[in-house]
């Protein structure tokens, strides 16, 4: 390839409130910083507008109801022309089988477009959960099987990936995402109890100190176990001075926030906040929290879980998943049985609440407060991401 290659990740807007989204400008930024004389960056998002302070070229992701992007061949054409160059998925592998096999998708201009092939397929991607036999489904197979390239989260994950399509460990690369210990970090705990209530909300309400403060961060999906979260928050309730901040997407969605509070008798003096803060404040509230929840029946990526315990803070989490292989052992919660869901057959785990409640317990009276697992730390991390896009263009 020519240098610099055109290198467009395909993931959510760099301004969106996700992890997808952080993954997405955290790589992008290092890219562009440390990599220009071999990659040419740009990003093309789903779920924002995009954001001036980033010097890469952003486009925004028009899609029809098939999650194909519409506008490909024109923003192909703007950002590399004639030059081939590389596609960057950072996303779901069920919502790429149009990309990934073009004989599959419905748009014929789109279609005859991917046939073409004027870029090579690499996919990182968020495997959240396993099918039958440690392997995903064949649909998921198919996918993965149409790219030329791609990268793991997690050993748990490699190992499914390896499983599904015969592949050896040797074959598949796996390297994770990092956070900016720089910005995730502790802050004294008293100090942002006090301002608690002003950062998260914008009104004043200070968290007495006698308050077991626990926070929860997530998206409103069917995954984010919210029921299993609050109705673990409201035995807790019973049992000692607690108080919940919620931190989420959308109050309504898969799960009514509003009402689950409601009908667990949570609904006063609980704080529910957006995702509009910065990460500077994130890091801020965190801090405050003396424990946190990661409710995910699964998590890809899981940015909400290393952020609290990089601010000093417990994340309770369940013992599935990629996400645990980074964690202390003692935040993890057991698995009590397991059920399979939805048209991709993914299994997912049941915990007990009495279980996180046993686990909350252990984690308030933790005698030291938490760090960021240091192969986390971007500082260290980005030389593995460096040498695997460099391998990539040999």
């Amino acid at each position: 390839m020519k240098l610099p290659v055109p290198l467009l990740i395909f993931s959510d807007a760099v301004s969106a409130p996700t992890g997808l989204a952080r993954i997405t400008r955290d790589l992008a930024s290092r890219i562009h910083a440390n990599l220009s004389d071999v990659f040419r960056v740009a990003t093309i998002g789903y779920g924002g507008s995009g954001s001036s302070k980033f010097p890469w070229t952003q486009y925004n992701w028009v899609m029809n109801n098939e999650w194909v992007i519409k506008d490909l061949p024109e923003v192909w054409e703007d950002f590399a022309g004639a030059q081939r160059g590389i596609f960057l998925s950072i996303y779901d592998p069920h919502r790429m089988l149009w990309f990934a096999r073009p004989e599959t998708c419905t748009d014929g201009r789109i279609r005859k477009f991917l046939e073409k092939a004027p870029f090579a397929r690499w996919g990182y991607f968020p495997i959240d959960a396993t099918g039958p036999n440690n392997k995903l489904s064949f649909m998921l197979r198919e996918c993965l099987l149409g790219y030329d390239r791609i990268l793991c989260y997690s050993e748990w994950a490699r190992l499914i990936v390896q499983n599904t399509l015969g592949l050896e460990k040797r074959d598949l690369d796996q390297i994770p995402h990092g956070i900016d210990s720089e910005v995730f970090k502790p802050h004294p705990r008293t100090r942002q109890r006090q301002m608690f209530g002003q950062m998260a909300v914008g009104r004043p309400v200070p968290i007495p100190d006698d308050e077991l403060l626990v926070g929860i961060v997530a998206t409103n999906q069917a995954r984010k176990d919210w029921g299993l979260g609050l109705s673990t928050c409201a035995a807790l309730a019973k049992l000692r001075k607690a108080r919940i901040w919620m931190h989420t997407d959308v109050l309504d969605r898969h799960w009514s926030i509003p009402y689950l509070l409601a009908d667990l008798g949570l609904s006063n003096g609980n704080l529910v906040s957006l995702g509009h803060l910065s990460d500077e404040v994130m890091a801020r509230l965190y801090s405050a929290c003396d424990v946190t929840l990661g409710i995910g029946l699964g998590e890809g990526f899981g940015y909400p879980i290393f952020e609290s315990l990089a601010c000093g803070t417990p994340c309770i989490h369940g013992n599935y998943g990629g996400a645990p292989e980074h964690m202390p052992a003692a935040l993890l919660v057991p698995t009590w049985a397991a059920r399979y869901e939805g048209v991709y057959n993914c299994l997912r785990p049941v915990y007990s609440p009495t279980e996180w409640l046993t686990a909350i317990d252990l984690a308030h009276k933790y005698k030291e407060r938490t760090t960021l697992p240091a192969h986390l730390d971007w500082n260290n991390l980005w030389p593995k991401w460096e040498a695997w896009f460099r391998k990539g263009i040999q």
